[in-house]
């Protein structure tokens, strides 16, 4: 019927109250859904590294062309997910996009990083690297591009940069210039070079570093690839303690 004049006031009150609880009661089930979608990607992820990881041999001792498998299996399948999110409002799409690289990211970086013994009462995690070469590190980068190109052709602005810290650690781990910039007095050039670069991180790489032996089929070396032998390795790691 006809709303009396006295009771309009009262009435656009109401309707106003209403609609309050209906958008709120709309975000909170949003809200619930990308949790939900979030947590069985993040399962998903970390099952694939477990099994693809497991075992896996990052003493390469030669560079790759194409990423690892476990990568390209990653991307294969966070591009299933991520085409079919169309459902979702824009926030929440590109929120998850975010929210799947970084997770990547981190699982990545504390595989290379951490030290075993400080993970090992932890169940179904695949465990940190306790060796790895040059060459393994020069392929771990080749991931980080691909990830890299996987994140621009999502057309999420800026989602490439959730590979950061894992750039930064497998780039500066073979730049020839790793002796030079290790050095105390050279840490503002490092910063500006390297930004998320942790020397505490650094140095729990270099306690895994494989270093060239001394054979003719060693690696040695060459204008995109720092290959360490033993002696450089003890060298730049006292340096890493020293300033941690």
């Amino acid at each position: 019927g006809m709303i009396r004049s006295d009771q309009m006031e009262e009435t656009f009150e109401y309707a106003e109250s209403t609609l309050k609880g209906a958008d709120k009661a709309c975000d909170n089930q949003v809200g619930g859904m990308y949790s939900l979608v979030y947590e069985i990607c993040r399962n998903k992820i970390d099952a694939h590294l477990n099994y693809a990881l497991d075992g896996f041999n990052w003493i390469a001792k030669t560079a790759r062309t194409n990423p690892n498998a476990y990568c390209e299996g990653l991307v294969g399948y966070l591009g299933g997910v991520f085409a079919s999110l169309g459902p979702m409002d824009e926030g929440s799409r590109a929120g998850l996009h975010f929210s799947c690289c970084g997770h990547i990211n981190e699982r990545l970086v504390k595989i290379l990083t951490d030290r075993p013994e400080e993970v090992s009462g932890l169940q179904d995690s695949v465990p940190p690297v306790t060796r790895i070469d040059a060459y393994g590190l020069k392929n771990l980068g080749r991931d980080v591009e691909a990830f890299e190109e996987f994140a621009m052709s999502t057309g999420v602005p800026e989602l490439k940069e959730c590979f950061q810290e894992l750039k930064c650690l497998t780039s500066i781990m073979v730049d020839n210039e790793l002796p030079y910039l290790i050095k105390s007095e050279n840490a503002a050039e490092r910063k500006r070079r390297y930004p998320l670069i942790s020397l505490p991180k650094i140095g729990n790489i270099l306690e895994k570093y494989v270093g060239a032996g001394m054979s003719l089929l060693g690696g040695k070396s060459t204008a995109d690839l720092l290959v360490l032998d033993k002696k450089e390795i003890s060298t730049l790691l006292r340096l890493v303690r020293q300033q941690c």
